[in-house]
């Protein structure tokens, strides 16, 4: 009888193992469209943000939003990936946000997984934190208002 359960035991282990790494495996990383330093600079284009680690399950969960997003908005917006998956990923993203100006968002904001922020083209200041909705309708309210909100009077507007 105890034979039974220890081999039950080991076998629902075995299994949620190798679920765990299918997961893992089809969780990969976004690839987004590279942005250049000199876009990267320029005021205009809000910031849409994924937070994202390979284990995360909130990102596994968002999974399918974010492609959504990236299909929607991939030329209206600029769309970033950081990869909190291990020390290089995240070394990595921090070089990245270095590169791209990003560096203050990533101190205040970083190495939390599974959020999608949005943020202000010109100031970078977060604007929608919105962490594991499945609901597109939600990330796409907050990407709107960052795309329609009025330019400060006087300030110069990013054409691209």
């Amino acid at each position: 009888m105890l034979r039974k359960a220890v081999i039950s035991a080991v076998s629902v282990i075995v299994l949620l193992a190798a679920l765990g790494s299918v997961l893992y495996v089809g969780n990969a990383t976004p690839a987004v469209r590279p942005i250049s330093t000199a876009e990267a600079a320029a005021a205009g284009r809000p910031w849409v943000v994924k937070m994202h680690a390979q284990w995360c399950p909130v990102c596994m969960m968002t999974k399918g939003v974010w492609s959504r997003i990236e299909q929607t908005y991939d030329e209206q917006v600029r769309l970033v990936v950081f990869d909190f998956t291990n020390r290089a990923t995240t070394a990595a993203s921090r070089a990245e946000a270095e590169r791209l100006g990003l560096t203050k968002f990533l101190d205040e904001h970083g190495y939390a997984t599974g959020p999608i922020v949005v943020l202000d083209g010109r100031t970078k200041e977060v604007l929608a934190w919105i962490n594991g909705s499945r609901d597109f309708g939600e990330y796409d309210a907050a990407i709107d208002a960052a795309l329609n909100a009025p330019a400060p009077r006087g300030a110069p507007t990013d054409p691209g």
